[in-house]
């Protein structure tokens, strides 16, 4: 049944796209005003064109997220070129300590995400499940080291949210489908954006590959999730941002035996709350600009055991009973020199890292204070170099009341250079150095170890690439090599939990290519590709071991006729990394992990200015596909239909 079902769907999407393909003759119609070559402002901290930017840079607008159908800002960011991102649940659901990974160019804990220039990282990991996408104006992506004007967390790159500051709509949505349901509300106005929305989340029965030999078979229980985000701006220069997630997520722990449940257990339930609060002064006109940003995350985590599928009564657990805060505050100031030709920035942050393990009683506490420098001078209309320079001071307590404090100093340079071949052609190059702090919590797992020789992870990123950037059509390839020492990685000790270690050096080398061509208001389309060769040589060994998949495709098609649109995108992850399970000797088999491919569709039928609904259908192959090294599943085939008042 399953396979003529998948069957019939692949038939009824290869059908979809050969219409799309095939409508190519209805575009004789005038282009709108519209254009590929995007102000951006994450990858130099001031506003620029793309195709004036020395680094590789990607844009999703808000039509094209709406189109896409993604449900969350995770699963708009997975579809990219250079991402690997992992996850424990769908939309980037996190389970306790089981957290969501955005990984760019094959570096695990190595990107920032940020939401409107305000940092959301917490203990070097990112949840973008506050954030809803309908308040999304655009997401600006910067692939590279980018420590020099971002500090640590940046060393694969850094991901800029950006959120929409003025509208006139409020929007009341209900959805429902095969596994989810969920309300929203969104409205906008001059100088405010408002969204509340619930999720509930069905039963997933399973979710991870069961191996001959291998003793327990995960499933997600019912559970929900509360969403509020609000943007004010009651000036011109000043805006806040507030976004609160609360989620109650259930996930359960069969023992398999011979490949049968035997009823036994352990249930698992984990309250999840985050803040992230931020207040935005930005004065375009004098080039000045200050962000204040606070992130909180509390994690309640229960469990109960399972004795013939019955359930015993909640205990509070030992593990990821977290209380994690972070305050950030980041100036900075440009100034135009040598009749705006040249540009100079010079910037502080100041930031305090704070962790809680509430059920081992123990405290961390992390400071940084960091002055930041880049000058771009021209040498010419058609070229420029940009050099820059961060010095950064960190002071910890990582372990409050035992004595475990330390400090240390980073410096990181960055020289790019850029040359523009033409109006619409640019080459740039880029070498720059990065560093990674470890997590404040991971010390509080086995505080009698020693943990005073655990170094940041750092090293050098060098690339280049060529832009070609018209008005309709784009095409972007780039080349990179990363060398990164100390590369942290959870690793067994013979300890009930694995421990976070420096385990030795990081290499990849890769290209990326992108290519979008807007044909006409009705038809636009994208491809991507990625190949590279991520690999760790772990300390005593003299052999590289691969760490992360070599080869990523991503598609897009957008086609609207008439009231109706739609939109199909693939991504394919393949020459994946060796499983989890293969060091487990006796407990797992000895494989890599199986290629993933993911082909979402999304129609949006717009009757009126009132009334519209969407139907989105994910995962349309039907795939057990394998989402991370320990072999957990995205979800299976899911649909979901939404209908939206609109007033």
């Amino acid at each position: 049944m399953k396979s003529n079902f998948s069957k019939g769907l692949l038939m009824t999407a290869l059908i979809t796209g050969s219409v799309m393909w095939g409508g190519t003759n209805v575009f004789a119609e005038e282009l709108q005003e519209y254009t590929l070559d995007q102000m951006v402002v994450t990858a130099t901290r001031t506003e620029a064109r793309e195709l004036e930017v020395p680094a590789a840079v990607s844009v999703i607008n808000a039509k094209e997220i709406e189109n896409s159908g993604a449900k969350t800002a995770y699963e708009v960011i997975e579809r990219q070129v250079g991402f690997t991102n992992n996850a424990y649940g769908p939309g980037g659901r996190e389970f306790g300590g089981s957290s969501t990974r955005t990984v760019l160019r094959g570096l695990d804990k190595g990107t920032l995400v940020m939401v409107n220039g305000a940092p959301i990282n917490m203990m070097n990991y990112n949840s973008m499940e506050g954030i809803p996408v309908e308040a999304v104006e655009k997401i600006e992506i910067v692939r590279g080291a980018q420590s020099v004007l971002y500090g640590a967390e940046a060393t694969g790159g850094v991901v800029n949210i950006i959120t929409k500051k003025d509208g006139n709509r409020t929007t009341i949505s209900v959805g429902a489908g095969n596994y989810d349901k969920k309300w929203g509300l969104f409205s906008s106005g001059k100088g405010y954006t408002v969204a509340v929305s619930k999720d509930y989340l069905g039963d997933v029965d399973q979710t991870n590959k069961v191996f001959e030999k291998s003793t327990r078979k995960w499933k997600y229980r019912d559970s929900s999730k509360d969403n509020a985000f609000v943007s004010l701006s009651p000036t011109d220069k000043l805006s806040f941002n507030f976004a609160h997630t609360e989620g109650n997520y259930y996930r359960d722990s069969y023992t398999v035996k011979n490949g049968v449940e035997t009823g036994a257990g352990t249930a698992y339930y984990y309250k999840d709350r985050r803040d992230n609060v931020s207040a935005i002064y930005n004065d375009k006109d004098n080039q000045f600009k200050t962000i204040v940003s606070y992130n909180k995350r509390v994690v309640s985590p229960y469990q109960a055991t399972l004795k013939g599928f019955v359930y015993g009564p909640n205990k509070r657990a030992t593990s990821s009973d977290w209380n994690l805060n972070t305050l950030t505050w980041d100036t900075q100031k440009a100034w135009n020199l040598r009749d705006d030709k040249d540009t100079l920035v010079l910037g502080m942050t100041i930031s305090k890292e704070e962790a809680e393990d509430r059920y081992k009683h123990m405290q961390g506490e992390r400071k940084n204070y960091g002055l930041y420098a880049s000058y771009k001078y021209a040498f010419s209309d058609k070229f420029d170099v940009t050099a820059g320079i961060r010095g950064q001071h960190i002071s910890e307590d990582y372990i409050k009341g035992q004595d475990k404090t330390k400090s240390h100093n980073e410096f990181v340079p960055q020289i790019q250079a850029l040359y523009k071949l033409s109006d619409n052609i640019s080459w740039y190059a880029n070498a720059a150095k990065s560093y990674q702090l470890p997590p404040l919590n991971q010390f509080f797992s086995y505080p009698g170890r020693s943990v005073d020789d655990l170094k940041p992870q750092e090293g050098w990123t060098y690339e280049t690439g060529i832009k070609h950037i018209t008005d309709t059509a784009s095409v972007k390839a780039g080349v990179y090599h990363m060398d990164i020492d100390a590369k942290f990685d959870w690793v067994d000790i013979g300890l009930p939990d694995k421990v976070l270690k420096n385990v030795g050096k990081f290499k990849n080398d890769g290209l990326e290519i992108e290519y979008k061509k807007h044909l006409s208001d009705q038809f636009s389309y994208n491809l991507g590709a990625a190949f590279s060769n991520p690999k760790t040589k772990e300390e005593g060994k003299n052999f590289y071991k691969q760490s992360d998949a070599k080869l990523q495709l991503t598609a897009g098609i957008d086609y609207t006729v008439g009231k109706l649109s739609s939109n199909l995108n693939f991504l394919y992850l393949g020459k994946r990394e060796s499983s989890y399970y293969n060091s487990l000797g006796s407990k797992g088999s000895d494989h890599s992990i199986p290629h993933r491919s993911l082909l979402n569709a999304n129609f949006t039928y717009k009757a009126d200015e009132h009334h519209s609904a969407s139907l989105t259908l994910n995962n349309l192959l039907d795939r057990d596909d394998t989402i991370n090294k320990y072999e957990n599943w995205g979800m299976p085939f899911n649909w979901m239909l939404t209908y939206n008042y609109t007033f």
